[in-house]
């Protein structure tokens, strides 16, 4: 079902920006011209990008981040950063809520360390937040996680906030400079996206001191 609300939505948004994108091909206008038309679109489509990373963010191994960076193409960074966020939260919450709604015992995989990681931190919220922020940790265990810590709505809710924050604004901040073809805000911001994966680290270690400490 997700799948296909996915094409669904993708086609209503190919529709909206068809004329645009085959006009672009076919006689190359400026840059201006090009950024005007993409930035006065109409709001509605800001909803069905939100819809779009949502249910991305709801479906286990789908890539949503070339919507994320299309939503600062076509929106700017800081719009494109609250359809990010807005989006990445609601389907996360709504994938953990799919999830309680079913038997959630995970199969094993060499990924269910990474669940056991962030459940056995010394600061679980950290953890999850830290879970949600960086991209190589895949969202279903993230998700599997903050569901098996039996946390309140409200704390679900703020870990994927503020998880979601640097990789959305990244991403749309990314999105917005590569539509103004500023190639260096573009590689900075790929460096920083890399630098994310660093936070890996830090539940390795504080897996670490929790275990020191219970020794």
């Amino acid at each position: 079902m997700g799948l296909l609300g996915l094409i669904g939505l993708f086609a209503v948004i190919w529709y909206n920006y068809r004329e645009i994108v085959e006009t672009f091909f076919a006689y190359a206008f400026d840059r201006k011209t090009l950024i005007n038309l993409l930035r006065h679109q109409g709001k509605h489509n800001a909803v069905l990008f939100m819809a779009v990373i949502a249910i991305g963010s709801a479906i286990p191994g789908m890539p949503i981040a070339a919507v994320a960076v299309l939503s600062g193409v076509c929106f700017g960074r800081w719009t494109g950063f609250g359809i990010n966020v807005v989006g990445t939260v609601l389907g996360n919450l709504f994938a953990i809520y799919i999830l309680g709604r079913f038997p959630h015992k995970i199969r094993p995989s060499r990924f269910r360390p990474l669940a056991d990681r962030l459940k056995n931190m010394q600061h679980p919220r950290i953890g999850l937040s830290i879970g949600y922020a960086v991209p190589m940790l895949p969202t279903l265990l993230v998700n599997y996680a903050a569901l098996e810590l039996h946390m309140s709505l409200r704390n679900k809710a703020s870990c994927i906030f503020l998880g979601s924050l640097p990789v959305s604004f990244l991403y749309a901040f990314g999105g917005d400079e590569l539509l103004f073809g500023n190639t260096k805000a573009v590689l900075t911001t790929i460096t920083l996206i890399l630098l994310l994966f660093g936070l890996y680290e830090i539940i390795r270690r504080d897996q670490r001191i929790k275990q020191n400490i219970n020794n």
